[in-house]
């Protein structure tokens, strides 16, 4: 019997294929006839600019605007320098990539990778036929890729070619086609940096910084570049001269300063100075007239950088760079609908920190801290101090959300003190927020700040049920809120029984159990709906208030502290040194001599233990 030969079809016809079927898939399913909700608005699609160096991977974000109306499905060929980039995988912000996605709350997402014609293809569906559109601006999908090492340098187009309609299709949650406008980006790529491509020190750029309060001449080197029309000013340290006040064990706090607003910062030092600080708990810092960085050199954790290159790497060919500079104006047009999605106003234009380490052509970043890091933005002079509600960060669903800020004068001028445990792009809004329940209520000034400063919820928009009961996972998504944490830590594996990958708190509860924070039972369950005690409330809290580092009580301490209070018997063993450590802390002050440790907590005292927290640790403002 003759064996017929399988004709294989192009990769290209295959995607375009898939998208007609996810398309006719949403369109067969169920649902309830809309009103035409259309708009001669065009959708803004963008494609990010980055920055690389050859041989360096990279990320390129792709985002929409907000859509009006909102988005059933879409189709984007984005075309790339195949001479210049490879790309790897192409990962989605929104949308699920399962073999399950047909019943998928973000709805069904696909992509290809074609590296010999040098393009990739994203699509996706809302596979409920239109109950469940992108509503809201947002990071669709990343696409990860790699600067070859035979590149050229400069500016590598991503484009998406509309001469082929399967190219570019975006339609509402009746599969209308919308009108769409596309910003494309660009890879803007640099030679490898590395000892050999350093530039040589010109003794007419040499430049002071100041060590434990004390300016130090000639002691780095500065350096003015163009990229991408942008101005970038390096200041590059003299190790010898710094390893002087090392060696004499004078040096505990590095200060760069440039005193320019408009252009990118960028302190570089080496691996072996780094060392030498973090062996001196020194600290290093980078100051603009934009904003200040500042970070104990501990953070950096050079040895996991290094082993991240190979082993035996000489830390002194390894270069750090701490950078402080304004966003690209795709990000900064994504901060601002973001904020006008929220009803928020932004104060100052959107500030990106980061760490980069780099080695013989490779790069890698230094994007998660065990500890508070800082970040003072300086606010406008015309700017009333107390019209600042908080710093926030755009996270990758495209929102806006919080970072514990403080507002304070320094030198006369006023900055948003804003503490995180990531690096990532930075901004203050100005966003009141009240209830109408808690006008006449006795924790309506800890609810509105924190419902400000996006931590907590109301039930509606205009009521907050304080008096009503919080469950664990309503507890352990605004406990992560409150500290900043938006993503788990790096390698996290944590899986409970009752908690799936579509819940709503799902990534709250995988944050906070990375951070060790909450636990589950023995039997691999979180039970996420179960109401929570004061005692259990307590705990959780002390664990928060350590990641905080406030320090918790001692074991000669915590009979002591709960001996104060008449019920303390009833406190369990498991919770004695957690709720001992709340006391300490004063995050819990009890009620007419009682902690009340069975009785479970309101949304109310939640709010007021959860603030208190955050004031204890001088994260906002009391």
């Amino acid at each position: 019997m003759m064996l017929m030969k399988r004709k294989l079809v192009p990769t290209t016809i295959r995607f375009r294929l898939a998208l007609v079927i996810l398309l006719l898939i949403s369109l067969a399913l169920p649902s309830i006839p809309k009103a035409s909700a259309r708009s001669d608005e065009p959708l803004q699609v963008t494609i990010g600019n980055v920055s690389a160096l050859i041989g360096q991977e990279i990320q390129i974000p792709v985002s929409i605007g907000q859509p009006v109306p909102g988005i059933g499905s879409y189709g984007i060929q984005i075309n790339f320098d195949k001479s210049a980039l490879e790309a790897l995988s192409v990962s989605p912000s929104y949308g699920s990539g399962g073999e399950d996605c047909a019943v998928a709350e973000e709805g069904c997402f696909r992509s290809a990778v074609n590296n010999e014609e040098g393009w990739i293809r994203a699509i996706w569906a809302d596979a409920t036929g239109g109950d469940r559109p992108i509503a809201a601006a947002r990071e669709l999908f990343k696409i990860r890729a790699k600067v070859k090492g035979s590149s050229s340098t400069g500016a590598k187009a991503l484009s998406v070619d509309r001469s082929d309609i399967s190219n570019l299709t975006f339609t509402d949650a009746d599969m209308h086609k919308l009108n769409v406008q596309v910003t494309e980006g660009k890879v803007t790529v640099s030679p490898a940096a590395g000892p050999s491509t350093a530039p040589a020190p010109d003794e007419s750029s040499k430049v002071k910084v100041i060590v434990n309060g004390q300016e130090q001449p000639d002691s780095a080197t500065m350096t003015r570049t163009k990229v991408n029309d942008r101005t970038v000013i390096t200041i590059h340290v003299d190790e010898d001269k710094v390893m002087q006040q090392l060696n004499d064990n004078r040096l505990k706090t590095l200060l760069l300063p440039v005193d320019e607003s408009n252009a990118a910062v960028i302190g570089e030092l080496n691996g072996k100075l780094v060392k030498a600080m973090e062996n001196q708990g020194a600290t290093v810092a980078v100051r603009t007239s934009r904003a200040n960085y500042t970070l104990s050199a501990d953070q950096i954790n050079i040895d996991a950088v290094a082993s991240a290159f190979g082993k035996q790497i000489p830390l002194q060919d390894i270069k750090i760079s701490i950078i402080i500079a304004g966003t690209e104006p795709d990000r900064t047009l994504l901060v601002d609908s973001a904020a006008a999605s929220g009803g928020m106003n932004v104060i100052v234009p959107p500030v990106e920190f980061r760490i980069t380490a780099s080695y013989n052509g490779q790069s890698t970043e230094v994007s998660q801290f065990n500890r508070y890091v800082e970040r003072a933005v300086a606010l406008p002079n015309d700017i009333d101090p107390s019209r600042i509600t908080t710093g926030v960060v755009l996270n990758e669903k495209g929102k806006l959300v919080h970072v514990p800020t403080k507002i304070t004068q320094i030198n006369g001028h006023y900055y948003a003190l804003i503490n995180s445990l990531t690096n990532s792009t930075y901004t203050v809004v100005w966003n009141p927020k009240t209830f109408a329940d808690t006008k006449s209520h006795w924790a309506r000034n800890e609810i509105n700040d924190l419902a400000s400063r996006l931590v907590i919820q109301g039930i509606t928009d205009e009521t907050f049920a304080p008096d009503r009961t919080i469950s664990r996972a309503e507890l352990t998504a605004v406990l992560v809120r409150a500290l900043g944490l938006h993503e788990g830590k790096e390698g996290a594996r944590i899986r409970f029984a009752d908690v799936g990958d579509h819940d709503w708190f799902r990534d709250d509860v995988v944050t906070a159990a990375s951070y060790g924070l909450i636990e589950g039972y023995p039997n691999g369950t979180f039970r996420p709906n179960a109401k929570v005690s004061r005692a259990e409330a307590m705990v959780l809290l002390s664990r928060a208030a350590a990641i905080a580092n406030l320090k918790p009580a001692t074991a000669d301490e915590t009979d002591k502290l709960l001996e104060r209070f008449t019920d303390h018997a009833g406190i369990g063993d498991w919770a004695r040194t957690g709720v001992a450590s709340a006391i300490e802390m004063g995050i819990t002050q009890g009620t007419d001599n009682k902690l009340l440790p069975a009785q479970q907590i309101t949304r109310a005292e939640s709010a007021v233990m959860i603030r208190r927290m955050l004031v204890q640790a001088q994260l906002i403002n009391s």
